[in-house]
């Protein structure tokens, strides 16, 4: 009967749907790492086990997304865009992703100034011209996240008991502004979806930070995410997945 092939139908199209979810992959370092974090769970880390205070956005997101969504964490601690060159084909590529969110500058800035090895700025637009090239090709989408912020106040900051003075901190964030248009422009050269974050948490900061504190908005050191933050995020990023 035509009822009994349509409900056939509908039990192939379910099963199908299950068996191939919407791959979407999180590329990036240590802020993107945490953000498969659980604070109810703990995470390996060597032979010992870290309790994180956080609960990271892409954990905040799984539990938005439908069962058919499958989001995938690859993320690394200290990564620049030079690290994600030698990792992209496999930690992307190979996986054949729907959607990309490809989040990345904050070591690449800071190690300038902290280590002397971050990354020139035409060397970051290259890697990431070739990054989205290669996964746009393959025929992902791509959403490329502008990078944050080091420090969350106007002054002096420490991170990572590295004290910066007051003008560092000035060339740090002209250099974050200057990585972030490098972003946009990628975005908008290659049409890609442009999460940018640099300025959402600009506005959120100026709009909550009435004491210029240098951490405790949207990050608990400066740089990686608290809860807020990780909302704030997870919030912008559901709407490219949904």
């Amino acid at each position: 009967s035509k009822m009994k092939k349509t409900y056939l139908l509908l039990i192939f199209i379910l099963i199908s749907a299950c068996t191939n979810p919407t791959k979407v992959v999180f590329l990036g370092d240590s802020i993107t790492e945490a953000g498969i974090y659980d604070k109810e769970v703990a995470i390996p880390m060597g032979d010992t086990l870290i309790y994180p205070q956080h609960t990271g956005f892409i954990t905040l997101l799984k539990e938005n997304v439908g069962d058919n969504m499958e989001l995938i964490g690859k993320g690394i601690s200290g990564d620049k865009v030079s690290d994600l060159l030698t990792r992209y084909k496999e930690d992307v590529i190979e996986l054949n992703p729907e959607l990309v969110f490809i989040y990345i500058g904050i070591n690449d800035v800071w190690h300038k100034y902290d280590f002397g090895t971050g990354s020139d700025i035409d060397l970051y637009e290259r890697g990431l011209k070739k990054i989205i090239a290669d996964i746009k090709n393959q025929g992902a989408k791509i959403v490329l996240c502008t990078p944050t912020v080091i420090g969350e106040s106007s002054g002096e900051f420490v991170l990572g008991n590295q004290f910066k003075d007051f003008e560092t901190m000035e060339k740090m964030n002209a250099d974050l502004n200057d990585f972030s248009d490098v972003v946009r422009k990628l975005s908008s050269e290659f049409n890609t979806g442009l999460l940018d974050l640099r300025e959402i948490f600009m506005n959120y900061i100026s709009d909550n930070n009435p004491n210029n504190e240098a951490a405790g908005i949207l990050t608990y050191d400066g740089v990686h995410l608290n809860d807020q933050g990780n909302k704030v995020i997870a919030d912008e990023m559901i709407k490219f997945i949904n």
